[in-house]
């Protein structure tokens, strides 16, 4: 009788030792700030995967949407901006690591954040700044040609936007620096007349300026959000100046006439970016936000409708937050992650307005006037403010992940 011989089948590679699966799996670690930093310490080989420009650029295409990493908070009368993390250990990073760039000069205004970069403009040298956060790299760019007023005899009131204008298909924002950029300055002289004008990167030049004259008196610009093409900055009195990048058009959009409006509201309306690219409004109203969206009517006229879905806070927040005051202003706005920042006497809070989760961000005694600008991006390398030199414990979040994905 003739024995019969087992077959025997060549060993397969594990996923940690197979050199193509390897780097799917660590594609897949969380986008959060500790993941790539904390897994390079493993060994060598995935340090040399992880620090892999290549892969950096796969990483974020694959997770698409970068996290909301924390806010550079300033305001007007001075600037002094600083970095506020608002992530939990092991992923948040301390706020010295974004040190707001001053150089010599005392005059620059820090006016915003978009895909991964910050924009900021000194008037006094006719200049405006584009800095990346993560790498330190600056580029400054003149002001246009047109842009000539006497800050001692016009009023003027002026704000800022960057915006990457990458077409490049597969390309995720958060390494925009050396992209082609877009940059918009807005200017109100007088209250009546507003200005813009368009810088491109590629060409390295300024478009036309262009104006628009308006009856209602237009002060008090607020931080602008990107809805498709248009960027979008409210006034006070919730009228919201409108300037679309791809036809270089400036306009205004007066508020929702049932907005409970005046002149001097500041800090209690933003604009929001809503559902399908459509530009949305809050209206705080003691501790009830209140909501607006730009839609087509019947004959396909696009005007404001007021959303039934208002917001109570005082469901939201603990009883004991308004015993004393119920003193509540908005104070910035993310429209990445449609989060909304609010100041309170009790400290700074943020608010996703999807999930309605409440986050305290800042202590403080008294209500803070700052304006909060977001900053996300990936942050794949650095310092942390928590301990990320726990090799035991990021081996065994590593190892963990590799067994679920070998089943």
């Amino acid at each position: 009788m003739r024995s019969r011989r087992r077959r025997s089948w060549p060993a397969t590679a594990s996923p940690v030792e197979d050199e193509n699966l390897l780097p799917e799996i660590l594609l897949r670690l969380p986008p959060e700030p500790s993941s790539l930093p904390r897994a390079s310490l493993v060994c060598k080989r995935w340090r040399s995967i992880l620090s892999d420009p290549d892969f950096l650029k796969r990483f974020r295409r694959h997770h698409q949407k970068p996290p909301l990493l924390g806010f550079f908070r300033g305001n007007s009368m001075s600037t002094e901006h600083h970095f506020t993390p608002v992530l939990d250990s092991p992923d948040r990073i301390a706020a010295a690591r974004f040190s707001v760039p001053n150089n010599s000069n005392k005059h620059w205004n820090f006016v915003g954040c978009r895909h991964g970069l910050a924009i900021l403009v000194n008037m006094c040298l006719r200049q405006v700044m584009v800095w990346d956060p993560l790498t330190g790299q600056e580029h400054r760019v003149a002001c246009p040609p047109g842009l000539v007023f006497d800050p001692e005899v016009h009023l003027v009131y002026w704000e800022a936007a960057v915006m990457c204008a990458d077409a490049q298909d597969g390309h995720v924002h958060g390494d925009c620096f050396s992209r082609p950029l877009k940059l918009v300055l807005i200017w109100v002289i007088g209250y009546r007349k507003a200005f813009s004008c368009l810088y491109e990167s590629a060409s390295g030049l300024w478009g036309d300026i262009v104006s628009m004259e308006s009856t209602d008196m237009m002060f008090g610009i607020r931080p602008g959000i990107l809805v498709g093409s248009a960027l979008c900055w409210v006034l006070c009195g919730a009228n919201v100046l409108v300037f679309d990048v791809q036809s270089q058009h400036l306009d205004l959009i007066k508020r929702p006439v049932d907005c409970p409006m005046n002149t001097t509201s500041y800090g209690f309306v933003q604009v929001l970016r809503m559902d399908d690219n459509r530009l949305g409004l809050a209206y705080l109203s003691k501790l009830t936000i209140l909501l607006w969206e730009r839609k087509s009517n019947c004959d396909g006229v696009v005007t404001w409708v007021f959303l039934q879905k208002s917001i109570q806070l005082q469901q939201l927040f603990p009883r004991r937050m308004f015993t004393r005051c119920k003193k509540m202003i908005i104070t910035g706005y993310d429209e990445d992650t449609n989060v909304i920042v609010l100041s309170t006497i009790r400290g700074v809070f943020t608010l996703q307005l999807d999930s309605m989760q409440i986050k305290h961000i800042c202590k403080r005694v008294g209500l803070c006037l700052d304006t909060f600008y977001p900053y996300t991006n990936f942050y794949t390398t650095g310092e942390l403010a928590g301990d990320c030199a726990n090799l035991k414990c990021e081996h065994m979040r590593c190892t963990n992940i590799l067994s679920l994905l070998k089943k």
